[in-house]
C-alpha cells in the first residue's frame, strides 16, 4: 500500500462517525412490558377521589431507574406450576427449597418468590434459595418481569414495597397511606393490589395509590378500601361494586377507570385478568364456602372476547393457578376420590375450551387442622388456599 492510499484511507476513517446509539430503543426492547400511563377517573358522591402527586421525598429512592435486562430471564417462560411441601414443580422441572415449606408463592422472570410456614420471604432461583429477611402475608407479581411486591407491618405502620428480584434490591418502600390509627377496627389490612408493567397499585388504609416504579412517585386515586380494586392488568382495573363497601363483595366491574367500566357485572371475589385483559377468571376468597353459592366457584368470563367460556364439568371444583399466555391458564381440578378428594393440575384454553391434565392426582383436597386451614399444596397466586370455616 503506497503512502497516498494509506493517508486517504486514514483520513476517511477519521472522518466517519459511528451510527447514533438508540438508547431509548434498547431500553424499550429490554422491557417485557411497556409502562402504561392511563388516567384514572374521579369518583363522586360517597367515594371521594383526588389526583394528587405524592412526593418521593418521604420514600426510599432507588439508586437508578428500574433495570430491565435486554435478555430473557431464566424463568421467563410460564409453565403449569405448583408447590408441594418443600418443592416447586415448574413444569417437569422440580426445584427444592428444603428445609422450607412453601405456603404461597409467585413467579418472576428471575426466580420464584415464596413464603414459608413462618411467612418469611425467600427467593428461589438457579443459584439456590436466599432469605430476604422480611415477612408478609401475601405476594404480588406481574404476568412478566422481575418485580414482586408485598406489605410489611411494623406496630402502627405499614410499608408498601416493590422489589427487583434480578437486581436483588428494593425499588420502592413507602409508608404513605398506611398509618394505623390507635384502637381502630380494620376490616382489611393494606396490600399490593397489582404490579402492571412499571406501575404498581397500592391498596392502602387511606385508599388506592398508583405508583410509578421508575420515578418512585405516587398518585392518590380514590378513597376506597384496600381491597376495593382486585387487580390491574394491561391498564384495566377489576373493582368491586359498590366501591364504598369495606368488605370484599362479589359483584365486579372491569374498566380503565373506576367510573368507566364495562357495563357487564361479573361475579367473584379474587380476580385474574389474562395478560391482554380479554378474559377474566374469578373465584371466592374462601376455598370451601358454605353451601357453595353459584358465584363462589371458579368462573371464566370473556371481557372483550366474543363469548364466555364456561369451565367443563370434568371436575367438581377448580382453583386458579396462573395465566400462561393470552388464552391459556393453569388451575387445579378437584375430583371426588374413594376416601378423600384429590386434585390434578390442568391447563385450560379459554378460546378453544381445550383442557389438558399436566399432573394427575398430585395431592389431596384437604386442609390443615389448625388456622389458617390451608391445603398441602400452593399455586402461584401469592396467596395460600384457605378454608375460612370456623
Amino acid at each position: 500500500m503506497n503512502d497516498l492510499l494509506r493517508d486517504t484511507l486514514a483520513e476517511r476513517a477519521a472522518g466517519t462517525e459511528p451510527p447514533p446509539l438508540d438508547l431509548d430503543g434498547i431500553i424499550a426492547a429490554g422491557n417485557h412490558r411497556a409502562a402504561r400511563r392511563r388516567t384514572l377517573g374521579i369518583l363522586g358522591g360517597a367515594v371521594a377521589t383526588a389526583a394528587v402527586a405524592v412526593s418521593g421525598a418521604s420514600v426510599l429512592r432507588p439508586r437508578n431507574e428500574q433495570p430491565q435486562p435486554a435478555w430473557p430471564g431464566p424463568f421467563t417462560q410460564r409453565r403449569a406450576t405448583f408447590a408441594l411441601g418443600n418443592e416447586i414443580h415448574y413444569g417437569s422441572e422440580v426445584i427444592s427449597v428444603a428445609p422450607h415449606t412453601v405456603t404461597a408463592f409467585v413467579q418472576t422472570d428471575a426466580g420464584f418468590v415464596f413464603l414459608n410456614a413462618e411467612n418469611a420471604i425467600h427467593v428461589a432461583d438457579r443459584s439456590g434459595v436466599r432469605s430476604l429477611g422480611k415477612s408478609a402475608w401475601r405476594l404480588t407479581a406481574d404476568h412478566r418481569g422481575d418485580l414482586v411486591g408485598w406489605v410489611e407491618t411494623h406496630n402502627d405502620q405499614g410499608e408498601s414495597i416493590v422489589y427487583d428480584v434480578a437486581a436483588g434490591r428494593e425499588l420502592v418502600r413507602t409508608p404513605i397511606g398506611n398509618k394505623i390509627p390507635k384502637y381502630a377496627s380494620i376490616a382489611h389490612g393494606p396490600e399490593i393490589v397489582a404490579i402492571d408493567g412499571n406501575t404498581a397499585y397500592f391498596g392502602t388504609l387511606d385508599g388506592l395509590y398508583r405508583w410509578d416504579i421508575r420515578t418512585n412517585r405516587g398518585e392518590f386515586v380514590a378513597k376506597v378500601s384496600p381491597v376495593a380494586v382486585r387487580t390491574v392488568t394491561a391498564g384495566q382495573m377489576v373493582y368491586q361494586q359498590p366501591l364504598e363497601q369495606a368488605d370484599t363483595g362479589h359483584d365486579l366491574k372491569v374498566g380503565p377507570t373506576l367510573t368507566s367500566g364495562n357495563p357487564t357485572t361479573y361475579v367473584g371475589q379474587q380476580a385474574f385478568l389474562s395478560p391482554d385483559a380479554r378474559y377474566l377468571v374469578t373465584q371466592a376468597d374462601d376455598a370451601q364456602p358454605g353451601a357453595w353459592p353459584l358465584w363462589a366457584g371458579m368462573n371464566l368470563f370473556g371481557v372483550t372476547a366474543t363469548r364466555d367460556a364456561a369451565m367443563p364439568r370434568e371436575y367438581s371444583a377448580y382453583r386458579f393457578g396462573q395465566w400462561l399466555d393470552e388464552t391459556t391458564f393453569s388451575a387445579v381440578g378437584v375430583r371426588h376420590g374413594s376416601l378423600v378428594d384429590v386434585v390434578s393440575l390442568i391447563t385450560y384454553n379459554a378460546r378453544t375450551s381445550a383442557l389438558s391434565v399436566v399432573a394427575r392426582n398430585f395431592s389431596t383436597w384437604t386442609f390443615s387442622k389448625t388456622a389458617p386451614r390451608t391445603t398441602p399444596f400452593a399455586l402461584p397466586t401469592g396467596k395460600p388456599i384457605i378454608d375460612r370455616a370456623e
